[in-house]
């Protein structure tokens, strides 16, 4: 059975009444060179387990599960359980869970070492991988397809506009590589926009953070007004930090914006305030 022929995913659709949800972001891969691209990237071995973030018809809980020594594979909708069953019957290594990823506690499903594989919609991308980078457990590898944007924005660099606390968080644990762009008309039905297959490989920066809880407060209430200035917003979280005296002390204009502040002396701020005993 060729899951990747859209063709084929139109009949199996069509034979269990399904209609896709565009509010659930359901737009099938049907091109098979991607999905062996996927499998190639997470350099998976027999001894791996791996996490699948949204199975699907189980096109790609297949190819992985063929290469792998575990899949757990979430689908939030139960609508595709008789699918997912029929398409899988051949492999006994395959775990299937119905649920909202969102709602699960990763160290209830998975153990270290693991892998991520998953085409995450726009919808939830930001808010898993904002709730993943702080609660983990961190998987060596995550091979994600994500809409383009949303790829600009988690890797964006201090000094530019989409510089956010999501993508100081994503820096800090991990590298990235973008594999391939993959053009709407791979996926079916055809989405608005391009995505891009991303690599994600665990490489923690993080360990000069003295207090990672008062870190993540203090980055999100630094971009809490994006157009005030970076110590406003700071003053506005945290009111009895001499704050016009760590600005000095690490050479910071009182009139810097947070998506200017490089991710090393955001880890500073964090520490020095730490010292003040919040």
């Amino acid at each position: 059975m060729e899951l990747t022929d859209r063709d084929t995913l139109v009949k199996i659709l069509k034979n269990y009444k399904i209609f896709l949800k565009k509010s659930l972001g359901q737009n099938f891969l049907v091109n098979k060179k991607i999905i062996e691209k996927i499998v190639e990237a997470g350099n998976v071995t027999k001894s791996d387990v791996v996490l699948e973030i949204g199975a699907g018809i189980g096109t790609l809980t297949r190819e992985l599960a063929k290469y792998v020594y575990k899949v757990i594979a979430v689908e939030i909708d139960k609508r595709f359980e008789e699918i997912l069953k029929e398409s899988l019957k051949e492999f006994s290594n395959v775990e299937l869970i119905f649920d909202d990823i969102l709602k699960i506690e990763l160290s209830k499903i998975v153990t270290t070492p693991y892998k991520i594989f998953g085409n995450l919609p726009y919808y939830i991308s930001g808010t898993f991988l904002g709730e993943y980078l702080k609660k983990g457990p961190y998987a060596q590898t995550m091979v994600l397809l994500l809409q383009k944007e949303m790829v600009e924005r988690i890797t964006s660099k201090h000094g530019t506009k989409n510089f956010s606390p999501l993508s100081i968080l994503l820096s800090l644990m991990y590298d990235f590589e973008i594999i391939t762009p993959v053009p709407a008309h791979f996926f079916f039905p055809i989405p608005e926009v391009d995505s891009l297959l991303v690599k994600f490989s665990y490489n923690p920066k993080n360990q000069s953070i003295k207090n990672p809880e008062l870190f993540y407060k203090l980055i999100k209430s630094a971009f809490k007004f994006r157009r005030k200035y970076l110590i406003n917003n700071l003053k506005s979280e945290f009111r009895n930090i001499p704050w016009e005296d760590i600005f000095s002390k690490l050479n910071i204009n009182l009139k810097e914006r947070a998506e200017n502040i490089p991710i090393d002396v955001y880890i500073k701020i964090s520490n020095l305030v730490e010292e003040y005993g919040i």
